[in-house]
């Protein structure tokens, strides 16, 4: 099918509305460091604690009202993609490798609230509080949640509505509440629903 002139012009404009929104929140958060070519989407909100940062690298896409609380350090790779609404909370460290796609309202949190003692508010017991690592090329389905003191290996995939709460080996798959490995990649491996078809569309980012 021919393209024809008022499509093209639509592409353009969005193209450009694109690039302006991403100039204009690069602007608003001078502290984060956006490497080049990342498509910064409506309703990104981060917030930056004191001695807190967040570097995302080359080509990332941050869809829509991703949101982004930083006390310590968010470090996260090239390529990778967020789908809408997903919240990443870090009071540590939260480190995510090059490649890697995470699905819609994923949940990614270094820290828990203390609770053990009963006679006080919770809010009044600080965190607990440990690391995260996510690999390179990972794959996270839509709405799970990755929990504190999590590694999950490079080529991993977890699967929808899925609760990490404990390390999943590089290549595996991991599903349930909480997740449990219940296969690897590799040839003749079949694909799991689980996962979720939900990961956002690798659109054209500009340079």
């Amino acid at each position: 099918m021919r393209d024809t002139l008022p499509s093209r012009a639509r592409r353009v404009g969005a193209g450009l509305c694109r690039r302006l929104r991403t100039a204009a929140l690069r602007l608003r958060y001078r502290a984060v460091r956006f490497g080049p070519g990342c498509d910064l989407r409506r309703g990104l909100h981060v917030h930056l604690g004191r001695g807190g940062g967040a570097r995302f690298g080359a080509r990332c896409v941050l869809d829509r009202g991703l949101s982004v609380e930083s006390h310590g350090r968010l470090i996260v790779g090239d390529r990778v993609i967020f789908g809408h609404r997903c919240t990443l909370g870090v009071r540590d460290r939260v480190e995510i490798g090059d490649d890697t796609l995470i699905a819609e309202m994923v949940s990614i949190r270094d820290h828990d609230h203390a609770f053990a003692d009963p006679g006080r508010p919770i809010r009044e017991q600080g965190f607990a509080v440990s690391p995260v690592r996510i690999g390179r090329d990972v794959w996270i389905g839509g709405k799970a949640t990755v929990l504190r003191g999590v590694s999950i290996g490079d080529g991993a995939v977890i699967g929808a509505n899925a609760v990490v709460t404990r390390d999943v080996p590089a290549g595996a798959v991991a599903v349930g509440v909480p997740a449990r490995v219940v296969g690897r990649r590799g040839a003749g491996a079949e694909p799991l629903g689980a996962a979720s078809d939900a990961v956002p569309p690798r659109e054209a980012v500009p340079a």
